[in-house]
């Protein structure tokens, strides 16, 4: 007789075995805004089928390559791992991203296709399309031994062999963002010396729809890491016992909003907020800072993940615009007067450094935050506000805010945080990694 926790497991299992078939021959048929966006842009770059002749070359130059295994997708948000891919790219390394959906992704079932891909996003940035039998759902549970495999061998066969040496892996290094992917570097660390970088970049607790086995197996990949780059002061200090750390904060291509900086327009009043709409969003901040200034026109780009911000459309002067591309980011706050981070306060957001602090500061906006510790640190350059109808004040006075000193200590503060910057302080410990491996 099946006890609990077996009937769970064997459900889930089911689940998993009909989910390919299910999606692309019922719900994608019926449903088609169901399908992610992020599953059809994939599929706008060149790519090759694996086989025994699609790999890597062998690279040109004397720097590792990189395997990024990571938390999201590339194409649904551009986040922290696509601006370190980029940021590394302009550096000459090149990077092999592993599409985390594992198959669900693809147009086709794994019934009569079973081929992984490789395709090229950018010049020195390429992905890794793995397909998985069952096409589990990245963040709900572990992998197999037998997905392990799949995984290790897709990623092993597009790998550059060493020249005069066919049997031996070119140097690499090995990024995770996520537990998901552990074992599999590991079986590269014993087998090739690939160093193993754990990008901490958020409290992985701190999120509602993480399986509990992927959090337990968090702990793990901090201890056996190689490096382990935090993102946050608050994530280095509660993992201070990590053998080897690193402060990597966040950071801005300053130079992509350059013209939103020079551009803006003082009229009409547009407070504005970028990023993702979730159960950490404040709502009743930007209700109160809404009625408080009706003259002001509240501007929220970004997927709805949490649906009582839905509520925040039916306020006449507040536009839900929903999700945006990367590269139409600037000119949205080329429109802003402030920038917004109204993020409630708990554990997760208290571990946080936001991308949209610095984007904001490249275009010189004043900034309302609720009391994130990273926030805070930028001194008066950010206007905080503790409770809804604080937060609501603060949004006056930065409305009214005409100071062009202060508005330009936050571009030299951008200037000066650059992805460019990050990816060099990481690549300088490349070496220590590597020699350690030898």
């Amino acid at each position: 007789m099946l006890n609990a926790e077996s009937f769970v497991s064997a459900l889930s299992w089911l689940k998993e075995t009909v989910r390919p078939y299910y999606l692309r021959w019922i719900y994608f048929p019926l449903n088609p805004q169901g399908r992610p966006q992020a599953f059809q842009d994939c599929w706008q770059y060149p790519f090759d089928k694996l086989g025994d002749a699609v790999r890597l070359p062998e690279s040109t130059s004397n720097l590792p390559d990189l395997v990024f295994y990571p938390m999201t997708d590339w194409h649904a948000r551009i986040q922290r791992t696509q601006h370190l891919a980029r940021a590394f790219a302009r550096l000459g390394f090149r990077s092999i991203c592993i599409n985390p959906h594992l198959g669900r992704e693809f147009e086709t079932t794994p019934l009569w296709d079973k081929a992984h891909r490789l395709a090229q996003l950018e010049e020195n940035i390429f992905e890794l399309h793995i397909r998985l039998p069952r096409e589990p759902v990245f963040h709900d549970r572990l992998l197999s031994s037998g997905e392990e495999d799949i995984v290790a061998d897709a990623i092993g066969r597009v790998l550059p062999k060493t020249a005069g040496s066919p049997g031996r892996y070119a140097r690499a290094i090995q990024i995770l963002s996520f537990p998901l992917w552990l074992a599999v570097a590991r079986r590269f660390r014993e087998a090739a010396a690939f160093p193993i970088v754990y990008d901490c970049h958020d409290l992985l607790a701190g999120f509602q729809n993480i399986g509990g086995d992927l959090i337990r197996a968090e702990a793990d990949l901090l201890e056996s890491a190689d490096l382990v780059l935090f993102s946050s002061q608050g994530l280095m200090d509660r993992y201070r016992r990590v053998k080897r750390g690193m402060l990597v904060r966040n950071a801005v291509s300053a130079a992509l909003f350059e013209a939103a900086a020079v551009s803006r327009t003082a009229e009409p009043l547009v407070a504005g907020y970028v990023g993702a709409l979730d159960s950490w969003f404040d709502v009743e901040a930007i209700e109160q800072s809404a009625a408080l200034y009706p003259q002001c026109r509240f501007l929220l780009a970004g997927r709805i993940e949490f649906d009582p911000i839905r509520r925040l459309g039916a306020l006449p002067n507040v536009e839900l615009t929903g999700e945006i591309p990367y590269h139409q980011v600037p000119g949205l706050l080329a429109q802003f007067r402030i920038g917004l981070i109204p993020f409630r306060i708990n554990p997760l957001t208290l571990m946080t450094n936001p991308i949209k602090l610095y984007e904001y500061f490249s275009c010189g906006l004043p900034v309302v935050s609720t009391p994130l510790p990273e926030a805070q640190a930028m001194g008066d350059l950010v206007y905080v506000g503790a409770s809804p109808a604080d937060f609501a004040r603060q949004v006056g006075h930065a409305l009214e805010e005409d100071d062009p000193r202060q508005r330009a200590q936050r571009r030299e503060i951008a200037l000066r945080e650059s992805w460019a910057a990050r990816a060099h302080d990481i690549a300088a410990e490349f070496g220590a990694l590597t020699r350690d491996g030898d």
